[in-house]
Parts: structure tokens; sequence; C-alpha cells
């Protein structure tokens, strides 16, 4: 299991690697509309009244011991290491995995 830790606002915050179960639950709880599936999530639609609301309703369900007083103290560059880290530790894999699969459809495509 992977993880990693990160300093945010003055707290080191444990990010683990979940379970895909526990995944899924979590992209259900953050975008309803997926039903917990990535590829249903509507980015545009979920970021399209981008405000800092948004810090304060997601990233509790991700990290539940930040605080609303933690966010609205952190620096946006904590807020981005956290959330790189998250990635990291859950999607690491999928990076690894899709960038070869990238590489490989682009040169078969037709030069133009």
């Amino acid at each position: 299991m992977r993880n990693k830790v990160v300093s945010f606002g003055g707290k080191e915050i444990r990010v683990e690697e979940k379970r895909i179960g526990d995944l899924e639950k979590l992209i259900i709880e953050l975008f309803p509309t997926s039903k917990g599936k990535i590829a249903n999530i509507d980015l545009a639609k979920e970021l399209g009244a981008l405000d800092f609301d948004i810090l304060y309703k997601k990233l509790p369900v991700i990290f539940p011991e930040l605080t609303k007083d933690d966010i609205k103290n952190a620096y946006m560059s904590e807020i981005e290491a956290l959330i790189e880290a998250f990635v990291d530790v859950n999607f690491l894999g999928l990076k690894k995995l899709f960038k070869p699969m990238l590489t490989l459809a682009q040169s078969g495509l037709p030069q133009r």
C-alpha cells in the first residue's frame, strides 16, 4: 500500500492508498451524478462555478482530518501538494499504464 505525508497548514497529513471500492464510494460522494464512474465526471459542470466553496465542500470528503479553518489558512501550494499526493498514491499505476498506451496510439495515427 502506497502512502505519502504532506505538510498542510502546520499539520502532517498522511495520504494513504484506498481500495478500489473505497475510491468508487468517494467518487460517488464527490460527484453524485457520476454513479462512481470516473469517465462520467463532467469537470466542466463541476468546476463551472469554481469558487473557494468547492475547496470547503470537497477537500474534507477526501481528507476528513481537515477543518474549514485548516483550508481557510492554507496556501494554494499546500492544497495542490495534497491533491497531487492523493493522485500519486491512488492513481500512479493508471498514470504509468496510460502513458505508454497513449504513445502507442499516437504512433499508430497517420501523420499529416
